[in-house]
């Protein structure tokens, strides 16, 4: 007989390991925020392009073409992610949590 695992053990997992992730944001000695938005916003319009690119919407007939969406928009997601940070890492900026507040 097959042991069946509650649903809520990985909900209670996932929120867990949510619970335990800082918040980060993009600094570089010098640069004001507004500066570091725009460069960010640059950045995430390159990554956009760069992730179509390499990643396109295939020509698929429509009865399959709901499942193969998800999963292009997915991988495109995580690929703009990282496109973004490269981009600005080569820019200068530098991922730091940012502090929580006491109290």
């Amino acid at each position: 007989m097959r042991k069946v695992v509650p649903v809520t053990l990985p909900v209670a997992m996932l929120l867990a390991v949510a619970g335990c992730a800082t918040p980060e944001r993009w600094e570089k000695p010098g640069v004001s925020v507004e500066m570091t938005a725009t460069d960010a916003v640059e950045c995430r319009r390159a990554a956009n392009q760069e992730a179509f690119l390499y990643i396109p919407s295939p020509p698929v007939p429509w009865p399959y073409r709901r499942l193969n969406w998800q999963y292009d928009q997915t991988e495109r997601f995580y690929a703009e992610n990282r496109l973004t940070a490269f981009c600005m890492r080569n820019k200068g900026y530098e991922l730091v949590p940012i502090p929580r507040a006491q109290g």
